[in-house]
């Protein structure tokens, strides 16, 4: 199968006298691009060089997790584990792969690095979510109580609440995060809510707007599991926007508005981003760009405002975030535009 051209350039690249001299900051460019158009032939490419130096080669993590299958991911762990732990030259990434492709061997393992540092945390719980954790039903549901109302915690725990099938876990992660726990810390708290499905929409969909929250900080990093929740609910960016619009309506603060705008830019700055959250519940189709710029940016027969509009009157015509939606609508017509033409290249 042929490969695709950005890992061909990758491998190209990487193949010269010194390896090391290839920025990281092209190849992460470069393997974004496989991420998205990629597939498993790409993934099987790639993996002898990620094994030669993991630690130079980290941004190739998410290509494994998503376009490889059990198979690299039993070479994966037999290559990067040593006694029972990963080695400290390997990224904790590799945790999040495994788990993402299925490889349920790699249970205990993942389990046993929950309680490790931030990041090592973060992708045990993550690649934990993928698999079905029947035999740990019970150590997670102990762990959660053991931490459940703490300001810090490992901030990714919560996003394994679904797994003990208590469907009360649902109402404690809401108040875990409305009473105590810190918004430094609640990232994960969002996406557990936001996993117990339609149950958590209306939660969910309070906390989004609530600035107590900070859901959609980008300096906590809750922004990008906020818009993971999104997407886990179905709750398309359109519809939000609606929902926006009419609690901007019904509430005169211009503080609350403030916030409530500024989340739903910057939901829309990830989607425009095209960010990839490695969440398999959150690999839903979206809106396509084309539905998304009429929806937010085209004048409606009833008069409601465009984003561009309802910006100006919120923060003010000479504020930077209503230059920035001046920016996002610019940003939403190119990736539209690009939208069609491949959509006229995979017809032809």
């Amino acid at each position: 199968m042929t490969l695709f051209p950005a890992t061909q350039a990758i491998l190209d690249r990487c193949a010269g006298d010194d390896p090391s001299e290839v920025a990281w900051q092209w190849e992460s460019m470069a393997a974004e691009a496989v991420l998205r158009h990629g597939s498993s032939a790409d993934a099987e490419a790639l993996l002898p060089l990620f094994l030669s130096a993991p630690a130079a080669h980290e941004a190739l993590m998410p290509v494994f997790a998503r376009h490889g299958d059990r198979r690299l991911a039993a070479r994966l762990l037999e290559a990067t584990v040593d006694g029972g732990r990963l080695r400290e030259d390997v990224p904790s990434g590799v945790l999040h792969a495994v788990g993402r492709l299925g490889y349920a061997p790699a249970t205990s393992l993942l389990w046993e690095h929950v309680d490790g540092l931030h990041d090592v945390s973060k992708d045990a719980c993550l690649g934990l979510l993928h698999l079905p954790c029947e035999e740990l039903r019970d150590a997670i549901a102990e762990a959660l109580e053991k931490h459940e109302g703490a300001s810090l915690f490992p901030e990714f725990l919560p996003v394994l609440a679904p797994k003990t099938e208590d469907p009360a876990w649902l109402e404690r992660l809401v108040a875990w995060g409305e009473n105590r726990a810190s918004v430094d810390c609640n990232g994960g708290l969002i996406l557990g809510i936001s996993l117990h499905g339609g149950p958590a929409r209306a939660a969910f969909t309070r906390l989004l707007w609530d600035a107590r929250w900070e859901a959609c900080g980008t300096g906590t990093g809750s922004a990008l599991w906020t818009y993971a929740g999104t997407r886990v609910l179905g709750l398309g960016l359109p519809q939000l926007y609606a929902d926006l619009r009419a609690r901007l309506h019904a509430c005169a603060d211009p503080d609350v508005q403030r916030d409530a705008l500024r989340s739903f830019i910057t939901l829309l700055q990830l989607r425009c981003a095209h960010v990839w959250t490695g969440v398999g519940a959150a690999e839903v189709q979206p809106e396509s760009f084309d539905a998304l710029y009429s929806a937010l940016f085209t004048p409606t027969a009833d008069d409601s405002d465009t984003l561009t509009e309802l910006a100006d009157r919120v923060f003010g015509s000479d504020d930077p975030l209503s230059d920035e939606v001046l920016h996002l609508e610019a940003a939403l017509r190119t990736a539209a535009a690009h939208e069609w033409a491949l959509r006229a290249a995979a017809s032809r």
